[in-house]
């Protein structure tokens, strides 16, 4: 609960990323998609969004919540996706080092 407080009086400030994260986010690209497979997040997602419609939680008792998760995750899932393609474009930096005469 107290990271919503936080994260309520910086309404739409960087919160997370670090300084260095913030010069360079493609490096968050980058390290979200060596932890996470998109078939990997594709799975978490779904299970995310099947236990907090399939529980009692009264938090989406009503269907506008819901609703509003059902959006989220399929805006979270494309999110996911448009950066995996942003990721998967980057050229392997790791066999592309000059050697060293």
């Amino acid at each position: 609960m107290q990271a919503s407080v936080k994260q309520k009086r910086k309404h739409n400030q960087l919160i997370r990323l670090t300084k260095e994260e913030r010069q360079q986010p493609a490096a968050v690209i980058n390290y979200f998609f060596e932890c996470y497979h998109l078939t990997d997040l594709r799975e978490l997602l779904w299970d995310w969004l099947l236990t907090a419609l399939g529980s009692d939680n009264g938090t989406y008792a009503r269907g506008r919540e819901r609703s509003n998760l059902i959006f989220l995750y399929e805006k979270l899932e494309s999110l996911a996706e448009a950066t995996y393609l942003m990721h998967q474009d980057q050229p392997d930096k790791k066999g592309k080092r000059k050697k060293k005469r």
